[in-house]
């Protein structure tokens, strides 16, 4: 519930009490002989010693709010999911575990993100079996590791996720037990995992959930109140569902909200994780009530030497975008390598470390952990396609980052001339001469910065807001290679690829340009662009040209909407449809973000089509 009846609560206190420490003789002499000397009457001497102890309260209550916004948590932004210690409940592995947290403490790696699930933990109603959970709390505390555990899964004897009053009740029961059981080891904790998707709670209910979490928080609070509750743990950055919880009446019931935003377009530039992010702390703000905002889940595959590189990319800039929009913690996905090789190593005995072990532990040697790492400052101007950081250390040093937004490498100028000293995150050294450096797609980070010579630094520098009007189309103009499939599209509707239809990529386009086609056709045959984060209420357009063939069906452009775990489909604004044999026509059509949607996935679209129908120059504009 809100703080602010305790707090006036514990205000009226205070000021009781401050009345009873006026009135001890000592502090009652000084003030007479104060309001004696002055010729106070008896009204004024007492108004002196109400003001007083008014003031007296007041300074104590403004130290004690001070106290309490204070997290009880350490405040490193790096974090992962890794060990998962309850997986091997069955043959526990405490010497290879240890082993495992070494590695991830040696790459500055000091939280962990583990499962606790109520079915192990409470095998029969009222029977708890502690044997295995005391032993995981010895172990991080031995390891001096910090955990958040997930408050999880269903009932041994339910089967299914807390849905009525006697299952939340049981839920918040197991939820009492296990935080005023390990409130001195674990001070975070997760109420679910996706609940948003069938996978974790079907069918996903936003009220459901959301009246399990309000039972689950006054349990947790009741046991530890200095806890921190962390909801929504959704799958995908589900802006729906998060104001399902504000709408269905858990807002007051949270400290934090946590997503897991992986990526449906590239890395952390190509999916805007920069705008997704000012989104859901845009929507966190207008409810009036700030809550903390953290990533629990996020990251890529990597199989290959080439993949292990881009991964590395790919986890560094989710780190450096999410501190700069004040995220809490990134939990990166995974440790180890399991199912599709998430993890940033091969193996943990022995250590076989991929890319993006060694850049994680170069990032936080340069941004510091454990505790609060270097806070962002602002944003360089820099030329188009390049982007600067600035990281306040200590007093006057700055930490840089800075990469480009393009596959071209920049000439760079900094104010700064000398005292400079740059790597990429892959290690290696950089030229700088004079301010002068080449600015690529490898990340770079600066030491030797100073405040005082590095110009300004503003927030209004930030290359990742695209003003309206600006054309938010990955490769617009269809550039590629003949018969390949273009960079930024998708052959066949995500996720349903018709594999009837004749997709293809041409020299036809209208100024002998390449193009993309589509022949004989089923129901779902489209080409994709990249997903686009919107938000609800905002207007869109989408412009391009069409030529067809013989064509039958619909052929058009569409603005597909997309629900908040980025796999939903709700619907689509598209133009008419071109048929028959027609020269290039340009079209258009304009669609409103539902209020259900949270994203915009541009469509060409070609469905139950016998002939051909070809598309160029595609563009999509807010307005």
């Amino acid at each position: 519930m809100s703080g602010i009846p305790a707090l006036l609560r514990r205000f009226k206190r205070l000021w009781w009490r401050s009345l009873e420490l006026i009135d001890l003789p000592g502090i009652t002499r000084v003030i007479s002989k104060v309001a004696a000397r002055l010729n106070f009457s008896s009204e004024k001497r007492e108004k002196m010693r109400i003001r007083t102890a008014l003031l007296a309260a007041a300074i104590t209550l403004l130290a004690t709010v001070s106290v309490l916004a204070q997290p009880s948590y350490d405040q490193s932004p790096f974090a992962i999911n890794g060990l998962g210690l309850m997986f091997g409940k069955a043959h526990p592995n405490w010497e290879g575990w240890a082993k495992e947290a070494a590695a991830i403490k040696d790459a500055g790696i000091y939280w962990t993100r583990m499962d606790f699930w109520w079915g192990t933990i409470e095998p029969k109603q009222g029977e708890f079996d502690w044997s295995f959970t005391d032993r995981m709390a010895q172990f991080y505390r031995e390891q001096k590791i910090n955990a958040m555990p997930i408050l999880c899964y269903s009932s041994a004897w339910y089967k299914k996720p807390p849905d009525n009053d006697e299952e939340r009740a049981r839920f918040a029961n197991y939820v009492y037990q296990v935080v005023n059981r390990y409130k001195g080891t674990y001070k975070v904790w997760e109420v679910w995992n996706e609940p948003n998707i069938p996978s974790f709670w079907k069918p996903p209910k936003v009220r459901d959930y959301t009246l399990m979490l309000i039972e689950a928080y006054k349990a947790a609070k009741k046991a530890d109140p200095s806890c921190t509750i962390l909801a929504g743990a959704t799958n995908g950055p589900d802006l729906t569902f998060i104001k399902g919880i504000h709408d269905n009446g858990g807002w007051d019931y949270c400290d934090g909200i946590s997503i897991h935003p992986y990526s449906m377009a590239g890395g952390a530039v190509g999916m805007r994780l920069d705008k997704i992010l000012r989104i859901i702390n845009g929507y966190i703000e207008s409810t009036g009530k700030h809550k903390s905002l953290w990533t629990t889940e996020m990251g890529w595959t990597a199989d290959n030497p080439a993949q292990e590189k881009n991964e590395a990319v790919n986890m560094f800039e989710s780190y450096v975008i999410s501190m700069a929009n004040g995220m809490d913690k990134l939990f990166f996905f995974c440790f180890s390598d399991w199912s599709e090789k998430w993890g940033i190593v091969k193996s943990v005995d022995p250590l076989v470390p991929k890319q993006a072990y060694k850049t994680y532990k170069l990032m936080t040697q340069r941004f510091g952990s454990p505790g609060p790492a270097a806070p962002f400052e602002g944003y360089l101007k820099m030329p188009d396609n390049v982007i600067c950081y600035s990281f306040k250390k200590q007093g006057n040093e700055r930490l840089l980052v800075l990469w480009s937004l393009d596959d071209n490498t920049h000439a760079v100028k900094l104010r700064q001339e000398n005292g400079l000293s740059g790597v990429d995150i892959f290690g290696a050294p950089v030229t700088i001469g004079g301010g002068w450096l080449g600015v690529g797609r490898v990340p770079i980070m600066i030491t030797g910065a100073d405040a005082r010579e590095i110009g300004e630094v503003s927030a209004a520098y930030n290359p990742f807001i695209e003003p309206k009007g600006i054309n938010l189309i990955d490769n617009p103009s269809i550039e590629g290679k003949i018969g390949e499939c273009p960079p930024g599209w998708h052959w066949g509707r995500f996720h349903h690829r018709d594999k009837n239809a004749s997709y293809n990529t041409t020299q036809e386009g209208r100024n002998g340009s390449l193009c993309v086609s589509i022949s004989q056709s089923g129901n779902n045959a489209a080409y994709d662009n990249r997903l686009i984060p919107v938000f609800p209420g905002a207007k869109y357009k989408m412009t391009g040209w069409i030529r067809t063939k013989d064509a039958t069906g619909l052929n058009a452009l569409s603005l597909k909407w997309y629900a908040g775990d980025q796999w939903q489909p709700l619907g689509d604004a598209h133009t008419q449809t071109i048929t028959g044999t027609q020269d290039w026509t340009k079209v258009s059509v304009e669609g409103t973000v539902p209020d259900n949607a949270c994203f915009l996935r541009p469509n060409l679209i070609s469905e139950n089509n016998s002939g051909t129908v070809w598309f160029d120059d595609i563009e999509v504009v807010e307005e």
